[in-house]
């Protein structure tokens, strides 16, 4: 299903180049033109359903219990109530994905070719008023094209709550790629985003553009896989320069009071462009585009009163457990040198984190706009560290991922200076919470080290402390993400964490087993043997099931005796054979070096290889080939299958309730 949606992309987009070809030819650029424009119209003219109440259906039914307690002469009477809901929600439009990616291949191309926004507002223009698509502002630029495609593909990413749900989640990194394809490149999203238009639009939007420049960044495979793009180092910094800047903007105007994480926005507006008069969000987009962008926003302010908001929040405790949880998991985005280490760390500013108390007012969860600013808070720090993330490991690596550099390597690293000097703008904010105060004595021991990179990382010790309050799940895994990330450019400064050592040495053991719950995963280890001596138990188990059924059906006849202890002997046959199995089996040099990209650079391979019991002769590299065609296979017919299943449910219950 996605390879034909590919297909057409690709068709897409060599339709959209082309047009330069009739550039000479008037006519046969607008007639052509013409085509893909009416392809675009019919796209932005499409309406989401955006959660409306219509499309669920809801049951409940409260359950109420009375019981009484007698002890000697006093007698107590307790009532318990208890309300169950189910919740059918109208299963989404399959099709709402394909579409967005169309969109963004629109807009891919409208930002790279600003010859085609200027072809395209010329066909516009020649259209009739009622099917106009873009606003005429000949002083504003073309900008309004791209941005009547953006809000075309915001108003279809959140065609339902389902979907709204989805984007809260991916408010915070996840390991794993995404199954649907991305058609915006990198530089066309660095591109809108450094548009002086986006401060202006609502502040869900501007959470959903981020969210897209950060799925941009490409951070959804493991390093140990992961191969850095050098030509996209200038992306990467201007990335992470934009969202410091957005950040920095966003809290200064947060409603914070005398927080200790308030900062003056002197850096913003010295990065700021200068003082042209900029044009608003709303000037450039059509009236209809704009009633439909705040009708959808009303919507999820709605949805997230009444019930998402619950999915969202947790207690203290739990927040200390799903933290720890998400360090274990996402341990692949550390550096491996020093992986274990920056866990003892990162744990240690969690429980430090965890036990500050005050400043309880930080969000303000009854404000109009808290959904909004916490959207776009979490965006951006995702933003933030997906994009020094990957700066961070083309400077580590260069394009080799088996020679990790320092800093020491490098006679002189403009790259790394960009990132220090916009570091250090977190000097601005204050660092007065307890967590700040014991990380700054820590690192006071080696005071000459990571003097602009520690800012960041005492500012967001000290943010995290402020979300554990607020009981935010998604803002505390950014933070957690955004401070996994400074430890690896720690690593690159100085090829260590000495600074920490006291920390680690010390005090690590102790705050692990008091943070870790029962709950969290232990690290998986390898049980092929295990694996293999229960799979045999279990065949032969079956096997002597198989031959007691028989003799207890036999029928008593000569030949059904003898047919009987035939098949008996046929299965003791195969149980000896099970038993004394013995294949020829060689370590797992062979399954290795069809997985690693580089087996022969990492020095643990031989190691490694011991533990893994592979076949002689087996094709293990068209095997994995044919497993990874299996679970495709299979991950498209069962949603499918889902949706078939959601389909009828939804028609089931939608006539009991009519």
């Amino acid at each position: 299903m996605w390879a034909i949606a590919e297909e057409l992309n690709l068709l897409l987009r060599c339709c959209m180049v082309i047009l330069n070809l009739f550039v000479p030819n008037k006519h046969l650029l607008l007639e052509n033109g013409r085509v893909l424009l009416a392809m675009l119209r019919k796209l932005c003219s499409l309406d989401s359903n955006g959660g409306n109440e219509k499309n669920a259906i809801s049951f409940e039914k409260l359950v109420s219990h009375e019981f009484t307690y007698v002890d000697n002469d006093c007698t107590a009477c307790f009532t318990e109530d208890f309300v169950a809901s189910l919740r059918f929600l109208e299963p989404s439009d399959p099709c709402l994905p394909f579409l967005c990616t169309i969109l963004e291949v629109f807009a891919d191309e409208l930002l790279l070719h600003g010859q085609l926004r200027e072809y395209y507002k010329l066909i516009d223009s020649v259209s009739s008023t009622s099917e106009m698509l873009f606003v005429r502002h000949s002083s504003h630029g073309d900008i309004g094209s791209v941005m009547e495609v953006i809000s075309t593909h915001f108003s279809l990413s959140f065609s339902n709550e389902q979907a709204f749900e989805n984007f809260l989640k991916r408010l915070f990194w996840l390991h794993g790629k995404d199954s649907r394809s991305f058609e915006l490149s990198l530089s066309a999203a660095i591109s809108l985003l450094l548009n002086p238009v986006i401060l202006s639009a609502p502040k869900f939007f501007q959470a959903h553009l981020i969210s897209l420049v950060s799925k941009a960044t490409g951070i959804g495979m493991g390093v140990e896989s992961m191969r850095p793009n050098l030509r996209l180092m200038d992306c990467y910094l201007s990335a992470f320069e934009r969202s410091v800047i957005l950040y920095t903007r966003h809290m200064s105007r947060m409603q914070m009071g005398g927080h200790p994480t308030g900062a003056e926005d002197c850096f913003v507006k010295s990065r700021m462009s200068g003082g042209n008069i900029q044009p608003s969000f709303e000037s450039i987009i059509q009236p209809f585009t704009r009633n439909k962008i705040n009708h959808l926003i009303s919507k999820l302010n709605n949805s997230w009163n009444s019930h998402i908001h619950n999915m969202f929040f947790r207690t203290k405790s739990d927040l200390v457990k799903t933290s720890i949880a998400y360090i274990e998991e996402s341990q692949h985005v550390l550096d491996m040198s020093c992986r274990d280490e920056i866990v003892s760390i990162l744990s240690y500013i969690i429980l430090g984190a965890y036990s500050s108390e005050g400043y309880n007012t930080f969000f303000n969860t009854n404000a109009d706009a808290f959904l909004q600013d916490i959207c776009l808070l979490a965006s951006i720090v995702k933003l933030m560290s997906s994009s020094l993330l990957q700066a961070i490991w083309c400077l580590r690596h260069g394009g080799n991922l088996g020679c990790p550099r320092t800093l020491k390597n490098f006679s002189s690293c403009k790259e790394y200076d960009s990132i220090a000097a916009v570091i250090s703008c977190f000097q601005k904010f204050n660092s007065h919470l307890p967590i700040q105060k014991s990380l700054c004595d820590i690192m006071a021991i080696h005071p000459i080290r990571h003097k602009e990179s520690k800012l960041m990382l005492l500012h967001f010790s000290g943010l995290l402390s402020l979300c554990f309050i607020s009981g935010l799940d998604f803002l505390v895994k950014g933070c957690i993400l955004t401070m996994m990330t400074l430890m690896n450019l720690f690593i690159f400064e100085e090829g260590n964490l000495e600074a920490f050592k006291s920390l680690i040495n010390t005090r690590s053991e102790s705050f692990l087993s008091e943070l870790l719950p029962d709950n969290v995963p232990e690290a998986v280890v390898d049980q092929t043997s295990s694996l293999t001596v229960a799979s045999k138990f279990q065949r032969i188990q079956t096997l002597y099931l198989s031959a007691d059924s028989l003799a207890s059906n036999c029928t008593g006849s000569e030949e059904g005796r003898i047919s009987t202890n035939s098949s008996i002997a046929s299965n003791m046959e195969r149980v000896v054979g099970i038993e004394e199995e013995t294949d020829e089996t060689c370590n797992g040099e062979i399954f290795l070096n069809c997985i690693l990209e580089c087996p022969n650079q990492s020095p643990d391979i031989d190691d490694l290889a011991d533990f893994i019991e592979c076949k002689q002769g087996k094709d293990y590299s068209g095997w994995l080939k044919d497993r990874q065609k299996y679970r495709k296979w299979k991950y498209e017919k069962m949603a499918v299958l889902r949706w078939e299943k959601k389909r009828k449910t939804w028609k089931y219950m939608k006539g009991k309730k009519t």
